[in-house]
């Protein structure tokens, strides 16, 4: 078989020596205020109070505006002729900017034909119905502290315009590049923090900050958050150091980015290790073992160029072994513990999630059609909670207080009914259809990207995953980002490899 025979047969090969537009500087910027968005939103304490939501949408809307200037593109550099263009003008043929554009609309309708009144005092806290238009979406009128429609609507928004102007402004693969290796620098860092806290014995988030939550991770107060947003870094990091090991294959250079990446990688996944979260350390594992499985199965099969470089194989056992080693001595008490407890008694650790899940649906079920509005879950719940007394009444005597149903596949219907699910299902539709129709598989950032977007997605079965704006907001850009790799570093035939060293 001949090396450019070797190279097709390879699911894996990009597109490496494909001529590269130069960088123009709107984007550098862009690049740059979406890099400080996505990094400021894990510090911000995972963007779960007001100041920070706020912060995010005016980021989002600043990007936007960016990618709205218009761009003098030059034509030839020897000729110094030039052209106009404009960016924002992709947004047209974008469907996932029509559908989040109907999905604001529908959650500020929500928001302002409220079907309850939010009232409370020192001692409680109770709704009192409203009038309102029955055949349009209702919400609750609520402080916007405590959650409404408009906080949603403030959330949802910042999305939708970074996911907007990233897909019109990010014109080279060099944008989303430079985004990546922002993102798993500033985990690296959110490791380090997370680290270096349970090292000292911290109580508090950076030393100083009082959580509402004890066991924080990092600058996350609730650590099932920051186990689901450290693995979509360990997957980003992960496919980004496989491409960089074809580099290293394909065109002979070293591979000490790769190599620099997978440590990212190996020690944002530690980090995870210290969540104690089963659902993130699992599924961890599962990524950890889905990305051996397509190693050996590359080099059972013969797949690319397995017999002149082992490729990817050492540095996958490696992450393999440190997230053994880490699970029998990092907090290894602990984390066995609480798998122990569901496993010895699987029917307990799951009773009371599954009353919520049992309420929760009940309480769909009574407006499947609009929903109870967005943000709005944690005040319809008591009325379908006191039914179960497992979880209505606390060991105390107290009246328990659920802000979620720790199970995001539930929470949304509730919220926005089967009508503001669709401009959802259609958003996820598109971006899968993308996937596949540009050959995913067969590029290793585009892959694992999916890969890790999906797991998390599982995450949310079981948990309130994306009720945490720092791990929604990201796990769509990487969605979306990995479709858009897919599309601009399309697979190709590889050259044969050079020789020579220098690095990649």
């Amino acid at each position: 078989m001949s090396a450019a025979d070797t190279a097709s047969a390879d699911p894996f090969a990009g597109a490496i020596d494909a001529p590269r537009p130069p960088w123009h500087p709107l984007e550098a910027a862009l690049v740059a205020l979406t890099a400080l968005h996505l990094c400021f939103l894990p510090w911000a304490l995972g963007t779960m109070h007001p100041w920070s939501q706020f912060a995010s949408l005016g980021l989002g809307l600043s990007g936007f505006l960016l990618a709205a200037i218009p761009r003098k593109e030059l034509r030839d550099f020897s000729t110094g002729g030039a052209s106009v263009s404009w960016p924002i003008a992709r947004l047209r043929r974008f469907p996932v900017f029509w559908a989040g554009l109907g999905l604001l609309a529908y959650i500020a309708v929500q928001g302002l034909n409220p079907a309850w009144r939010f009232f409370h005092n020192a001692n409680t806290w109770w709704l009192e119905p409203l009038p309102s238009i029955s055949w349009l979406p209702t919400g609750v009128e609520a402080p916007f502290e405590r959650s409404s429609p408009w906080r949603a609507l403030v959330v949802t928004s910042a999305l939708w315009l970074l996911i907007c102007s990233v897909w019109a402004g990010f014109l080279r693969r060099k944008s989303y590049h430079a985004l990546f290796v922002a993102l798993i620098a500033n985990a690296s860092l959110l490791a380090l923090l997370a680290v270096l806290q349970k090292l000292t014995g911290a109580k508090r988030i950076f030393w100083s900050y009082v959580p509402s939550n004890n066991s924080f991770l990092g600058s996350f107060i609730y650590p099932n958050h920051a186990g689901p947003y450290l693995n979509l870094m360990v997957a980003l990091a992960v496919g980004l150091a496989w491409r960089y090991y074809q580099r290293a294959l394909i065109k002979g250079w070293t591979t000490l980015r790769a190599r620099a990446l997978m440590t990212c990688g190996v020690f944002v996944g530690v980090a995870v290790l210290y969540s104690s979260s089963r659902a993130s350390i699992s599924l961890l594992v599962a990524f950890v073992f889905i990305v051996g499985a397509t190693v050996a199965a590359r080099r059972i099969f013969r797949l690319g160029r397995t017999r002149e470089h082992p490729e990817f194989l050492p540095l996958g056992l490696v992450l393999a072994v440190v997230v053994g080693l880490g699970l029998g001595s990092l907090q290894a008490g602990k984390i066995w513990s609480r798998f122990s407890t569901m496993l010895n008694d699987p029917s307990m650790a799951a009773r009371g999630r599954t009353l919520v899940r049992e309420a929760a649906t009940e309480m769909f079920q009574d407006q499947w059609g609009f929903g109870w509005g967005a943000g709005c879950f944690r005040h319809g719940f008591p009325l379908y909670a006191q039914k179960y007394p497992a979880i209505y009444h606390s060991s105390g005597g107290n009246l328990q207080a659920w802000e979620h149903a720790h199970n995001d596949w539930v929470q949304f219907p509730v919220e926005v009914g089967i009508v503001g699910l669709l401009p959802i299902l259609f958003m996820l539709g598109w971006v899968m259809r993308e996937l596949l129709r540009r050959q995913f598989l067969r590029n290793a950032v585009s892959w694992c990207l999916a890969l890790g977007c999906a797991l998390v997605f599982m995450h949310a079965s079981v948990d309130f995953v994306f009720q945490n704006p720092a791990v929604l907001i990201t796990w769509s850009f990487l969605l979306i980002a990995g479709a858009r790799w897919a599309e601009l570093e399309p697979p190709l035939v590889a050259s044969t490899p050079k020789i020579r060293h220098q690095t990649a």
